[in-house]
């Protein structure tokens, strides 16, 4: 009990100042974690409660250590890259669904993909521009660095994808109800008439798969940091 009392006034005092955020929250009871689990290895190898105590809390000597795992990446070229893989994407997105233009609903759908496809083009293109209209040369361009922090990076490419996920089992749910679900409830068998209303039923539930782009980009965010990562030298 005196050491759980010792662990909490030691994180009490680390994320002083710091907000009240969930953020916050997660990773002081990560901390919380990882100091009960050193003590016990410590306690174990023959250390007094004492001695595993100051070990332990050694590896965390303030909170921006803890919060403080930063990369620093070539802000242009990071954001070229970026602005790229959304075009490709969205382009792709475009390309696949030309075949749905024999319907109505898929007409509609394709022509917004382009639409979007547009717009992220003129963004890219616009980005280009505006970031070589200073005068600086290329190789100046590509010196001005960000600092990205990869642990919130990385849970929200997890929240992200898991958000995705229930978005996804939401609209397929609700598909799935709206077309058999009368069928469903008063035990008929499902009948599927032709292969035109097979085609309308099987749009309905790919269409919001193209919402798979947002967290591809998000994916990709995370993924390009290596490639254009510079030591905080440069």
């Amino acid at each position: 009990m005196r050491l759980e009392k010792r662990i909490d006034q030691h994180l009490h005092s680390l994320f002083a100042g710091t907000r009240n955020t969930l953020e916050h929250r997660e990773l002081k009871e990560e901390i919380r974690s990882n100091l009960k689990a050193r003590i016990e290895d410590y306690l174990s190898e023959g250390m007094s409660e004492e001695q595993a105590f100051q070990t332990a809390i050694q590896h965390i000597s303030g909170v921006e250590q803890v919060m403080g795992d930063y990369r620093t990446v070539k802000r242009i070229p990071y954001w070229i890259t970026l602005w790229q893989s959304a075009l490709i994407y969205s382009l792709v997105a475009w390309i696949v669904t030309i075949p749905m233009r024999v319907m109505l609903e898929g007409m509609a759908l394709n022509n917004l993909l382009l639409i979007v496809s547009l717009v992220v083009g003129a963004g890219y293109v616009f980005y280009l521009i505006s970031s070589r209209g200073n005068g600086e040369n290329e190789s100046s361009l590509g010196q001005k660095t960000i600092r990205i922090r990869m642990p919130l990076l990385k849970q929200w490419q997890r929240r992200v994808w898991w958000l995705w996920a229930g978005v996804m089992l939401a609209l397929w749910g609700t598909q799935a109800a709206l077309r058999f679900g009368s069928n469903i409830w008063f035990d008929r068998p499902i009948k599927v008439d032709g292969p035109y209303q097979l085609a309308v039923i099987l749009i309905a539930f790919a269409v919001p798969l193209l919402s798979i782009i947002v967290p591809l980009i998000v994916h990709r965010a995370y993924r390009i940091i290596s490639k254009h990562e510079v030591s905080d030298g440069v």
